[in-house]
């Protein structure tokens, strides 16, 4: 349950300019998402945050997974959420919470769900079907319902999608622990081969539209340029 101590807090890191990967990372932990039986394996291989170099990542070779998730990123004017090492070492026991905002952008580049809000419940649907939320299906089309009833002409995509990402999710591989340090250089069809995902183009998701009200509610960290 949601403690006001802890909405005070990320108010606060909010107010004092904490960055947005720290900030998200605190309200994951807020929200209580991190299952404890992939939590603890995450623990056990040592994977907390993904740390990249766009740079680096620049530089791969055509069709790799890195050089088309720094395409993504650059398209979209973003750059890699990174947590500070105050709260690297916080939640060093919770390296889900770490791992889960740390690739989530990557997430959706393998599965293919778009960034707009039909995108962002499919992808969250997917999630769920992985664990996330320890499988709150309530709370999954509670959260799909708020975003058709503020999004009207977003829901057709948004219930849809919500199907799709259950059911790509159940049969993936868990993809948040999946050693994708190691994967970079691999080129992204055989990555999605290998993590049990279909080619995004024949997977039947709707890619939506973007939304002026979703661009507000989720902010976005600037782009590398601006920083």
């Amino acid at each position: 349950m949601v403690s006001w101590k802890q909405v005070g807090e990320v108010l606060r890191a909010w107010r004092e300019g904490a960055s947005l990967g720290d900030i998200a990372v605190m309200k994951f932990d807020m929200l209580g998402g991190s299952p404890p039986d992939i939590n603890a394996r995450l623990r056990a291989q040592g994977r907390g945050c993904l740390e990249v170099d766009l740079d680096a990542l620049r530089a791969l070779p055509e069709g790799t997974v890195g050089r088309a998730y720094a395409r993504l990123l650059d398209r979209s004017g973003l750059r890699p959420l990174t947590m500070s090492a105050a709260i690297q070492a916080r939640f060093a026991e919770n390296p889900y919470a770490l791992r889960y905002t740390s690739t989530h952008d990557l997430f959706h580049l393998l599965t293919g769900f778009p960034t707009t809000p039909a995108g962002e419940i499919g992808l969250y649907a997917f999630m769920m079907a992985q664990g996330f939320g320890a499988r709150n299906l309530l709370h999954l089309w509670g959260s799909a319902a708020v975003y058709a009833l503020l999004m009207p002409l977003h829901a057709p995509g948004i219930l849809h999608n919500v199907r799709v990402g259950l059911s790509m999710g159940k049969k993936a591989k868990i993809l948040i622990e999946a050693p994708f340090e190691e994967m970079l250089a691999d080129p992204i069809e055989e990555v999605r081969q290998r993590l049990g995902l279909p080619d995004p183009a024949s997977a039947g998701i709707a890619p939506g539209k973007k939304s002026l009200l979703a661009e507000w509610l989720i902010p976005k960290d600037q782009a590398a340029s601006m920083s």
